[in-house]
């Protein structure tokens, strides 16, 4: 999903597929090896450099901006993400991500997961060396332009078929920081464009910098329970799946959302290549004048909504209109018949 500065801004759906300069070309084979081993530079890099800039997201006819100011120190990461709009603030640190929302007079408090090592917003959403299988992508490189006042070389990720989107990505040639990155459609176009218009990297960032500077004693504070660990499973209900998968998605997310007093609920599905995601959901059919049957577009995420089996199916992701048609078409449930619709 795209940066955004809503209430529900989701702190690890940041949209940014960056990649790393290239130190030096060698063989050929050096040179095809070189993408891979920028990623896993770039991922470190954004996570464990001290830096402080603004980020611009352009996406469509949109545009925010976001203050960023990521401080690693005695190996705990603090980050303070400062929005524009409404003055609203997010703080990140080992442990939990706070979201202070002054036009709200609110706060949200949410416990960090405990799956992996600590995550900035950036990285969740960048292509790590293991996501890009090369049999979907093709990685190249871009010509290089100078950014935010530095030095860099640019990475291309482009699909080999129509069922997904692609990258361009820019990295500082000195500490393979992101600093401009595209997601581009089919047609090359570009869909949404984050870029770094100023950016410092100091060897040392005082806690102050990544301090809340909004006053919230009189705010509301709401703190989110900690999530169960382990696969979600369903509980009631039949179970649905996707017949018809482009090449190279698999699931790996199944969730269920059931009400006490009904027979099924939301069902969540998400399937993805390692890069691209996709999220079918599922849940009783509502009014027919309820419905908003087809394709639509939210930011850079197509849409495609479908009635089966009594149920309304949506699938939705950043991906082309013909792959979430594709899955919300071919969604069938685990108990159907063969001969319904």
């Amino acid at each position: 999903m795209p940066v955004s500065c809503r209430p529900d801004w989701q702190p690890l759906q940041v949209v940014a597929g960056l990649l790393l300069a290239l130190p030096g070309l060698g063989s050929p084979a050096a040179a095809a090896e070189a993408p891979r081993a920028m990623l896993e530079r770039m991922a470190n890099a954004v996570e464990y450099l001290n830096y402080e800039g603004t980020l611009v997201h352009l996406h469509g006819g949109d545009s925010s901006v976001l203050h960023i100011t990521h401080q690693v120190q005695d190996g705990q990461v603090t980050e303070r993400i400062s929005c524009d709009d409404a003055g609203r603030q997010l703080i990140r640190n080992n442990d939990e991500v706070t979201g202070i929302f002054p036009d709200q007079h609110a706060v949200l408090v949410e416990p960090r997961d405990d799956r992996g090592q600590p995550s900035s917003p950036l990285r969740g959403r960048l292509p790590g060396a293991a996501s890009i299988d090369d049999a979907l992508y093709l990685l190249s490189f871009a010509p290089p332009e100078r950014i935010a006042g530095r030095d860099t070389r640019g990475i291309v990720i482009r699909p080999r078929d129509g069922f997904r989107y692609g990258y361009r990505i820019w990295l500082d040639r000195a500490t393979y920081m992101p600093l401009k990155t595209q997601l581009v459609d089919e047609r090359d176009r570009v869909l949404e464009q984050l870029l770094f218009t100023k950016i410092v990297l100091p060897e040392r960032i005082p806690a102050s910098a990544v301090r809340p500077t909004v006053a919230t004693g009189a705010f509301a504070v709401r703190r989110a329970a900690r999530a169960a660990t382990g696969p979600a499973t369903d509980q009631a209900g039949p179970q649905w799946s996707v017949t018809a998968l482009p090449p190279g998605f698999r699931l790996t997310v199944r969730k269920a959302q059931v009400a006490p007093d009904a027979l099924s609920g939301l069902r969540h599905i998400v399937y993805s290549d390692g890069l691209a995601t996709v999220s079918l959901f599922v849940e009783p059919a509502v009014a027919a004048s309820e419905q908003a049957e087809g394709l639509s577009q939210i930011g850079a995420a197509n849409a495609y909504t479908t009635s089966i089996d009594g149920h309304m199916v949506t699938a939705i992701g950043e991906v082309p209109a013909r792959t979430v048609e594709m899955f919300a078409e071919s969604a069938r449930s685990l108990e159907r018949t063969p001969a319904s619709r």
